[in-house]
């Protein structure tokens, strides 16, 4: 696959990944059995557009690295879904997308991955961009939802190190595992008040498109993309996510959020440009793997 088509899926990942405010804001139900839920479908999704046990999903293929992405997927959204609920969305998020630090931290030891002084420069005006879209909703109380967020970006970047570990090691797989897991770990708070046929509808569209397309979409573009790209290009998800609540709901986004996002989506743009034609190092996997 061509590079920019997989940095084109990574955008496109982005885009599905940035309607979860909107849907989830409709959905009248408890946000870990939303989670939950929308995990069992997505799930389901991956595997049938994987091909199922006929297609990319073989039980014989599954390693650790497996079910560590899957593990790590799983977790990263529990945490999040905690962290919204115990401190600023504008926290969850801004943390949540602390990642790009620690790929850029773990790459060159774990995938031999090297990190760049502009990579570093890139990840701090990307980053700038961030905080300064949520400047005005920032703020520091919910400490422990604070230490959620910052554990789902660290779980963000463990899961992209994983996908490029395993690399024709059938990603999808992972995807499958962690969907599924987060499907199980909040499976005990499904309960009344069940969600109305309309909120059915969104939750349907939550798992089968925000997540389930979008996961399969992530794990396409993985081999072809460093493991600091599968995180910083989806930073533009962040700053899309107002967009849609915006056209929805009306909600306007500030004038410093307008100039935020235009730095995120400028930074994610020249900083992939500049890397055309860099070639990517093999991970460990690959290297005289029977797999390959």
């Amino acid at each position: 696959m061509p590079r920019q088509k997989a940095l084109f899926l990574l955008l496109f990942t982005a885009v599905c990944w940035s309607c979860s405010g909107v849907l989830v804001k409709s959905v009248s139900w408890n946000p870990l059995a939303i989670a939950s839920t929308r995990g069992l479908l997505a799930g389901i999704t991956v595997f049938a557009l994987a091909g199922g046990f006929k297609g990319e999903l073989k039980i014989k293929d599954l390693t650790l690295v497996h079910f560590a992405s899957g593990l790590s997927l799983a977790i990263l959204s529990l945490f999040f879904i905690v962290a919204m609920k115990f401190t600023t969305a504008a926290n969850a998020i801004v943390l949540n997308y602390s990642a790009p630090v620690w790929v850029a931290i773990l790459a060159p030891c774990v995938i031999k991955e090297r990190t760049k002084g502009r990579d570093w420069l890139y990840i701090g005006v990307i980053f700038g961009g961030v905080l300064l879209f949520f400047a005005g909703d920032l703020s520091p109380v919910g400490f422990w939802g604070n230490i959620c967020a910052l554990g789902s970006g660290f779980f963000f970047g463990v899961q992209a190190l994983c996908l490029r570990f395993l690399k024709k090691g059938s990603p999808a797989s992972a995807m499958v595992i962690g969907n599924l897991l987060t499907f199980c770990l909040g499976l005990g708070f499904w309960g009344p008040p069940w969600p109305d046929s309309r909120s059915l509808l969104f939750l349907l569209a939550l798992g089968v498109f925000q997540m389930g397309v979008s996961s399969y979409l992530y794990t396409l573009a993985s081999p072809y993309v460093s493991s600091l790209e599968l995180v910083l290009v989806t930073m533009v998800e962040p700053i899309l996510n107002p967009f849609w609540v915006f056209l929805a709901l009306g909600e306007r986004p500030g004038p410093f959020a307008l100039v935020g996002g235009i730095i995120v989506i400028l930074g994610v743009m020249v900083w992939s440009f500049g890397k055309n034609g860099e070639s990517l190092p093999l991970p460990p996997r690959e290297k005289g793997h029977g797999n390959s």
